[in-house]
Parts: structure tokens; sequence; C-alpha cells
């Protein structure tokens, strides 16, 4: 099934406003989420957005494929030099102002685009492409929620199969094959330079509290020091706070969501931290209204954290290791705008989509929290997305 075409030309036609107000001719995306948001394949391909006129879809590989699936219609590729000859085969005029994404173009790739075109002024646009991206539409929401829909099942497969004894990577590929039956596309894209990311942190205990590379506040140990993220082989014991950190894909867009496990019971600290960190992320939602910055809005929930739980330096994180976020947009990719952090100015949006996850990491015991997306709605603030039980499941 196709993107609607209503669906692909709204997002040209804003995005050809914004070319427009910066006197920027045309923009050519690479980076492939962002070619797939615009041309509605994920397939290698090149696409120009001319400030007026219909977008180019150029094909590397695979034409048939990327002519089916794209709503544009395709023109094939067979070499980055005959790129200008086809924008003009097109009926556009060569750029004078072009857009590139500098903020994912590798520098090698940058400079074979100066050397097609010598004598254009070249300019950054992702900032405005990442913008844009940001506010989903009633359809992109309509597929988020489809991915919602695979991770209560998930839980409840989960209840089933707990036991002692149990390593923490067969939980998460025991739990990762039952959200691949259920419809979980399996692709988790990632913006960052040299970010990595796979199913999620299915870890236990002391092992949830391990810092790693990637920037969040539960990582876990992983395999190997090659794969330092995740799950280990490591016995989930009984007692052991597990988390279950997991994102599920339905048509490329994504949710990401964390929920509580146990094998028999927890201590009464880590079931009060749990309640503390629901209670976080009501105010978190609450908070979300448009209008406001992001920014504001973390300062609000750490003095909150910091006034009414006794917590506050496990908060997100431990010592040197805590992250200065609570939440982050969601969507294509797993690392969109807006972030609910320290000194962010974005200002909410309705539309926006929004991962927020309050967390308590205890070194030396484990992690206990809470993450669900949400988009910004009205005055009342956010609405969930995400709709697993808030209970934490015990075995």
């Amino acid at each position: 099934m196709r993107v609607p075409f209503f669906e692909l030309q709204a997002r040209a036609t804003y995005f050809q406003d914004y070319l427009r107000s910066q006197g920027i001719d045309g923009a050519l995306l690479v980076q492939r989420a962002d070619t797939l948001y615009f041309s509605g394949t994920a397939q290698n391909v090149h696409f120009y957005v001319p400030k007026t006129g219909r977008p180019v879809v150029l094909v590397y590989r695979d034409f048939a494929r990327a002519q089916a699936e794209s709503s544009w219609g395709a023109i094939p590729l067979t070499g980055l030099s005959k790129i200008p000859e086809l924008i003009q085969g097109s009926g556009l005029p060569l750029p004078q102002v072009l857009g590139l994404e500098f903020d994912v173009l590798p520098v090698a790739q940058f400079e074979r685009y100066r050397k097609l075109f010598p004598t254009v002024a070249l300019k950054d646009i992702s900032g405005a492409i990442r913008r844009q991206r940001a506010v989903k539409s009633a359809w992109e929401i309509e597929r988020m929620q489809e991915a919602a829909e695979i991770y209560p099942q998930v839980l409840a497969y989960a209840r089933t199969i707990l036991r002692p004894g149990m390593t923490e990577l067969e939980l998460e590929g025991l739990l990762e094959g039952k959200a691949r039956a259920l419809g979980n596309g399996g692709y988790v894209r990632m913006r960052g330079f040299g970010s990595e990311f796979h199913f999620g942190a299915v870890t236990a205990g002391e092992r949830a509290t391990i810092p790693s590379s990637f920037d969040g506040p539960v990582v876990g140990q992983g395999l190997w020091p090659e794969q330092p993220a995740g799950a280990s082989e490591a016995e989930i014991r009984t007692g052991e706070p597990i988390v279950v950190d997991t994102v599920n894909v339905v048509r490329g867009y994504q949710v990401d969501q964390t929920r509580m496990l146990a094998i028999g019971d927890l201590s009464e600290e880590l079931k009060k931290a749990y309640a503390l960190a629901c209670e976080i992320e009501e105010i978190l939602r609450r908070a979300l209204v448009p209008g406001r910055t992001t920014g504001e809005v973390y300062d609000e929930v750490l003095t909150w954290v910091k006034e009414n739980t006794p917590y506050s330096e496990n908060f997100m994180g431990y010592g040197p290791s805590r992250v200065s976020f609570v939440g982050h947009g969601v969507g294509l990719e797993l690392d969109e705008l807006p972030t609910i952090s320290r000194g962010a100015r974005e200002v909410l949006v309705p539309g926006m989509v929004i991962a927020i996850e309050p967390k308590f990491v205890f070194p030396g015991v484990g992690v206990v929290g809470i993450e669900d997306t949400v988009v910004v709605a009205d005055a009342d603030g956010a609405r969930f997305i995400t709709k697993a039980p808030q209970e934490i499941i015990f075995a």
C-alpha cells in the first residue's frame, strides 16, 4: 500500500514554502529517512525538491520497486553525474542555491555534489526537515497507533514465559520473536552519527544500570565489548527488576515503550520508586501543552523530582552517566525532535510525537521506570499513543 499522494503532496508543499522563504531554489535529499518521508519509498533514491513544481525521484535501485511504491513516479539514475541533466530533463531549471542535509551527509559525498554543481551556493536544510518531520500528520499518527498495538500483546506473552533461570538474552529473543510475529517491522532507524540500536533493552538487576556510549538512561550490559548494549547472557534472578524497553515499528513508524517485570517480588523501595516514575510521567504528559518550550518542561520536571522524591540523584541515570533529557521525539527515526532536555528551545506544537521516559537508576540494584509515546494535543497536554497497562508484571 502506497503512502497516499495527498500526504506526500502536503509534505512537499510545506517544504517548498520553506525553500522559497529562504531563497533556496531546490533541495537534493539523500538520507534514507528523509527520502522515505518525501518520496514514499525506502529504495536507494535521490529526491530533488524544487522551490516550485513537481519533485523528482531519481532511483539507483531498485527502479521497479521505487516506481511501484512512490506516487511521484520515478526516473532511473545511472550515476551521480546524471543528476543535473535529469533535473533539467524534468523541465526544471538548475538551482543557483541548493539545499543539502549537512547533518548526515558524508564529506566525500558532499564534495561530489559540489563538483556536480560548481557554481551553485550550497545551504544546510537539515534543521528545517527535522523540524517539519517533528510534527506528525493524522496519517502518520495512525501508523504509530498500529505499532502501539504490538507491545501490550508482547507483555501478555512475557507473563506466560518468564521463569527463574531464564537469561536476559533468552527473554529478549522470545519477546522480539513474538513482536515480529505480531507485525513489528524490525528496522529501528536513527539519525545521530554512529548511532546504533536494535529491538531494545531487555535487561535486569544491576546489569540494567551499566552505562555505555548510547545516550540513554538504560542501556544494558550487552553480549560483548563489540555490542555493549541490550541483553546479556546472565540469568535473571528472583527479586531483580526487569526492564523491557523496546521499539515497535509499522510502515517505518516507531513507538517506544517501557514496562517492568519481575520474578517473585520487588523491594518496597523499588516499588515506591516505580510509583513515583508513573506519577512523573503523568506530570510530564500534562505539561506538554502547545506553546511551551521543551527546556521549560524539562526544568519543571527536574524541580518536581528534587522537591518531591528522595531519589533525585538517581533520576535518569547516576553520577556522570546521567542523561539530561526525559523525552525524545520519535517517528521514522528514534532520535527525532523535539527533545525534552536541558536548555532545549523547541516550542511544542500539536502533532509532535514524543517518547517520555522517567526512570530511576540504583547502582548495584537495578532500574525502575516507565516510558510511553504520546502526541502533543491541547491545553490538557499530550495524549497517549501507546496503551499497555502500567502495572508491574510479576511471575
